[in-house]
C-alpha cells in the first residue's frame, strides 16, 4: 500500500494547509525577532501537525473507526490551536495584561469540542441535544483539568483565579461548539452523513 497517494491529497483540507503556511511564517518571524527557542518550538509543533494531517487515516485500519471517519476539515483544528497559542509562548503574551489568555482557552475549547462532537457522531447514532451538550461539557471539563495539571507539572500555571478561569473558559468553548452543532441540526442535515435532530 502506498504511503500517500494523489487521491489522499485530494481529501486534505485547504484550510489546514493554509494554516500550516501561516504557522511556518510565524516560526520564521520569531526567528527573525531573535526568539530562536520559540522558533524551534514552532517548527516542532509544525512537524507534529503534519504528522496528524498527512497520514491517509481513511484507509488505515489500525486506527479506531471514529478517527478514520473524522471529516478532513477538522484537520485545521490542531493547526489553528497551535497558531493561536504560538505568540503566547513565543512573545510572552500569556503573561501580559489583556484578554489574550482567555481568548485562547475559549477558542481552543470550541476547536476541541468540534473534534469531540465529530467523534461522537462517527457511530451514526442519534443523540438528543441535551445529552450531546452534557457529554461535550464533561469532555471540556476533563480536557481543561488535564491541561491545568500539565501546566502545574511544568511550572507554567498562574494563580488560582487564572486556573479556574482557564478551566471554565475551555469548558464553555466546548459547550458553545455543542450549541452550534445542535443549532445546525435541521431536517436538511438528514441529507448528509450527520444524523438529524433527535426528538
Amino acid at each position: 500500500m502506498s504511503l500517500l497517494t494523489r487521491e489522499d491529497l485530494r481529501h486534505h483540507s485547504a484550510l489546514a494547509w493554509a494554516c500550516l503556511v501561516l504557522l511556518a511564517g510565524t516560526g520564521i518571524g520569531l526567528w527573525l525577532l531573535g526568539r530562536q527557542g520559540a522558533a524551534l518550538g514552532t517548527a516542532a509543533a509544525l512537524l507534529g501537525c503534519l504528522g496528524l494531517i498527512l497520514p491517509p487515516r481513511e484507509r488505515m485500519p489500525v486506527l479506531p473507526r471514529r478517527l478514520r471517519a473524522l471529516p478532513r476539515w477538522l484537520d485545521a483544528t490542531p493547526v489553528l490551536a497551535t497558531l493561536l497559542s504560538t505568540p503566547g509562548y513565543g512573545l510572552g503574551w500569556f503573561y501580559r495584561p489583556g484578554p489574550y489568555d482567555e481568548v485562547v482557552h475559549l477558542v481552543n475549547g470550541v476547536l476541541a469540542g468540534a473534534v469531540f462532537i465529530a467523534m461522537l457522531r462517527a457511530d451514526g447514532r442519534c443523540r438528543p441535544a441535551r445529552r450531546l451538550v452534557w457529554s461535550v461539557a464533561a469532555f471540556g471539563l476533563a480536557l481543561a483539568a488535564g491541561w491545568e495539571l500539565f501546566e502545574w507539572a511544568t511550572g507554567l500555571i498562574g494563580d488560582r483565579l487564572d486556573t479556574v478561569t482557564d478551566v471554565a473558559l475551555t469548558a464553555l468553548g466546548t459547550v458553545l461548539a455543542a450549541a452550534w452543532a445542535v443549532w445546525r441540526e435541521t431536517p436538511a442535515s438528514r441529507d448528509t452523513r450527520l444524523p438529524g435532530p433527535c426528538r
